[in-house]
C-alpha cells in the first residue's frame, strides 16, 4: 500500500504525538507493507511550516529539531520527482503539489486533513481520505496487528 501524506498530516504528527497523524506515521515506520511516498516539494513545505515562529515558540522546537524531523521523515519515505502538473484543487492550487506527488508516486491513498483536497474523493484512481478513514482502512486490512501508540502507554 503506497500513501502520500498531506503536509498538514505530517505537521500534525509532530505537533501531537497522541493523534491519528502520529499513529499513521508510526504505521509507516512499523509496516513494510505501507510505503510513504513524498516529494521534495512536500518536505520543503513541511520544513517551512515547522520553522514558523509561532510553531517553534508554541512547541519549543529549535531549527536543529526541525532539521532532524525532516531527516527522519525523509528516511522513512520514498522521494519521487514531480513531473505532473494537474490542476485538481481549484480552491487552493498550492495543494496540487500533493495530488501531483501522489500521481507520480503511483500511490493508493492521499491522507489529508484539508477539506479542499478531500473534497476530490478520488483523482486518477488515487483515493483521498482523512486520517480517521485511513486508520479504519488499515485496521480492516491488518486487523489486530494495529494498536495505536497512545494505547501502548496505558
Amino acid at each position: 500500500m503506497r500513501v502520500t501524506l498531506d503536509t498538514n498530516v505530517l505537521v500534525s504528527a509532530f505537533i501531537s504525538k497522541h493523534g491519528l497523524p502520529a499513529d499513521i506515521l508510526d504505521l509507516v515506520v512499523t509496516f513494510d507493507e505501507i510505503e510513504l511516498i513524498l516529494s521534495d516539494e512536500i518536505l520543503k513545505e513541511f520544513t517551512t511550516v515547522m520553522k514558523r515562529e509561532e510553531v517553534k515558540r508554541r512547541l519549543e522546537f529549535t531549527e536543529s529539531d526541525v532539521s532532524k524531523f525532516e531527516a527522519a521523515v525523509r528516511g522513512v519515505s520514498q522521494i519521487v520527482p514531480v513531473k505532473s502538473r494537474f490542476k485538481a484543487v481549484i480552491e487552493d492550487p498550492a495543494d496540487d503539489m500533493i495530488v501531483n506527488t501522489a500521481i507520480d508516486g503511483e500511490v493508493d491513498y492521499i491522507i489529508s486533513g484539508d477539506q479542499h483536497v478531500r473534497r476530490l474523493g478520488r483523482f486518477k484512481g488515487v483515493r483521498i481520505v482523512s486520517p480517521r478513514a485511513f486508520m479504519t482502512i488499515v485496521t480492516r486490512r491488518f486487523g489486530d496487528m494495529i494498536l495505536p501508540a497512545k494505547d501502548l502507554e496505558r
